[in-house]
């Protein structure tokens, strides 16, 4: 707890002393007392201190008095001391009227006044404060290594800190969720949001109640470079120096919780990550081992299921890292499928593979799984969009382990689909794709490459030297059905743009008329989609 002015004042050396100006500046903090000796004494004064004259240094420059005031609010003095009749006959009205102004306290001494006296008892009263603060944080130190030591957990080490310090306190994610609460808020409707986003200053809901900033004390916890989210003490900052170093200590050890965790969670990360490669690489022998296995990384795996790979769409490597492993360890996408209600927790399972995450939903209650889960991808998408482009395929349902290898290939081969033919972040599922079902039981792809050079080859040499597009005017011509109109709307080009290029892809001997010739066109563009999503 600081001590501050108000409170300086109520010492015994202070009793025949007066306020006479700036009394809302009473709540100043006081850290330290400063005998004015000489007429430059700013170089020598420190912030939050009280500095205590006879003027006698600058009595008889009336300049030097006028800036005097002013010059101590802008150095962060807490107030100043005056004692008049030897050098002075009063304080000087222009003094008292600054000081009322800047709301800074200006206290007149008695002329019995004793001046060092009364710094050596600010000095002690401040020194008593200051070890009270460090023997409270001590205090919380020792309880709460005591209950580390003992391999508690979060939870434990926040009760005790609520307990220790007398206040609520919230623990929060760096996606604002609240990780966990003291016992004084279980069962409470607790969220916490951003109130200014400009400023990242957070708003605090309880059952209704409003938290503002300054309502509270947040505290980072950190373990070396990696940030784990917040506490949150409900208690107002002022006067809250013990606190705050409270919450200082306590950020260190559930930091070394989190770390700790986090360190056992990579190792059973590898070893999950190991047993679903097998998995989706066939390699099983058999399904209820399978299904026992999962249940180690508490992983409930029933059937129907359907997998989802999520790609983030960036070069940047190390920071492609970071947001892969903030969304595993969040367990971002879970909290997502969680929000769309379609799925709990343990009836998910996301994976790192092959530089993508993988995502296994259980799909048996889920009725129109594909608009479900395409709402679900976009969801992620919207939540991402200020951070990263994504792509993301979807399967259909596999019915068994078995078709666990197909499904995910399924997934897969729609993320890259999706990829050839959207430059932003997509959502692409399978049954999107019907035709590559029938494309792909053919064996030959010298009989494939040959059918889509004959029929769109000339479109695709084209595009290599011109930047006309006319591959992806012939895309959105299929979407649309070959109606120009709605074509060139969804392409964002005038109409006549759209006629040009209709031209010149005619003068290219493409037939987009002709019904027969269309169905061709059709089947070599996705013959096309396919074998680029197979070199991909």
């Amino acid at each position: 707890m600081q001590i501050t002015v108000k409170q300086v004042l109520e010492l015994e050396v202070f009793k025949n002393a007066k306020v006479v100006a700036g009394k809302d500046g009473l709540t100043n903090i006081v850290r330290n007392a400063t005998l004015m000796e000489v007429p430059d004494i700013f170089p020598y004064i420190d912030s939050q201190s009280i500095l205590i004259t006879t003027l006698y240094p600058i009595y008889s420059n009336e300049d030097a008095i006028n800036e005097l005031i002013p010059k101590l609010v802008e150095l962060n003095l807490s107030g100043i001391c005056i004692k008049p009749a030897r050098y002075i006959d009063e304080i000087p009205k222009s003094m008292i009227r600054q000081a009322d102004n800047l709301n800074f306290p200006i206290i007149e001494l008695p002329s019995e006044a004793n001046l060092s006296k009364l710094i050596s008892e600010i000095l002690e009263i401040s020194l008593k404060k200051h070890i009270e603060i460090l023997n409270f944080r001590n205090l919380v130190h020792e309880r709460l290594m005591e209950l580390f030591l003992k391999g508690e957990n979060i939870d434990v080490l926040v009760n005790n800190l609520s307990d220790i310090v007398g206040y609520p306190i919230i623990l929060i994610d760096n996606d604002l969720n609240v990780i966990c609460s003291s016992l004084d808020l279980i069962n409470r409707n607790i969220s916490v949001l951003y109130d200014t986003i400009v400023n990242n200053k957070l708003l605090i809901k309880i059952d209704g109640n409003e938290y503002k900033d300054g309502a509270f004390i947040k505290y980072s916890i950190n373990a070396g470079k990696t940030r784990f989210g917040d506490i949150i003490l409900l208690k107002e900052e002022t006067d809250s120096e013990s606190l705050k170093l409270a919450i200082e200590q306590a950020s260190f050890l559930i930091a070394s919780v989190f770390y700790k965790n986090f360190a056992v969670l990579e190792k059973e990360r590898s070893l999950q990550d190991s047993f679903i490669r097998d998995i989706l690489n066939g390699k099983i022998e058999s399904g209820i081992d399978v299904i026992n296995e999962a249940k180690n990384f508490g992983w409930k795996l029933e059937f129907p299921q359907v997998i989802m790979v999520v790609k983030l769409l960036i070069d940047n490597e190390k920071k492609k890292k970071e947001i892969y492993e903030e969304l595993m360890y969040s367990k971002f996408i879970e909290r997502v499928l969680n929000k769309k209600m379609l799925s709990p927790v343990n009836d998910l399972k996301t994976v790192y593979i092959d530089n993508s995450l993988v995502v296994f939903i259980n799909s048996i209650f889920i009725k129109n799984s594909k608009k479900s889960f395409v709402e679900v991808g976009n969801l992620i998408i919207d939540s991402l969009k200020n951070r990263v482009k994504v792509g993301i395929g979807i399967s259909n349902a596999a019915e068994n382990i078995e078709s666990f290898s197909l499904v995910y290939k399924e997934a897969h081969n729609s993320l890259i689909a999706g990829s050839v033919l959207n430059k932003n972040s997509f959502v692409s599922h399978y049954d999107d794709y019907e035709m590559f079902k029938i494309i792909k039981e053919v064996k030959d792809m010298d009989i494939l490459n040959a059918y889509v050079n004959k029929k769109i080859g000339k479109i695709i040499d084209y595009d290599k030297t011109n930047d006309m597009k006319l591959m992806e005017t012939l895309k959105v011509l299929i979407e649309e059905n070959f109606n120009a109109k709605s074509a060139a709307q969804k392409l964002y080009i005038h109409y006549n743009t759209l006629r040009y290029r209709i031209i010149r892809i005619k003068e290219l001997g493409i037939d987009i008329e002709n019904g027969f010739e269309i169905g061709e066109l059709v089947l070599a563009y996705n013959i096309y989609l396919w074998i680029m999503a197979n070199k991909k």
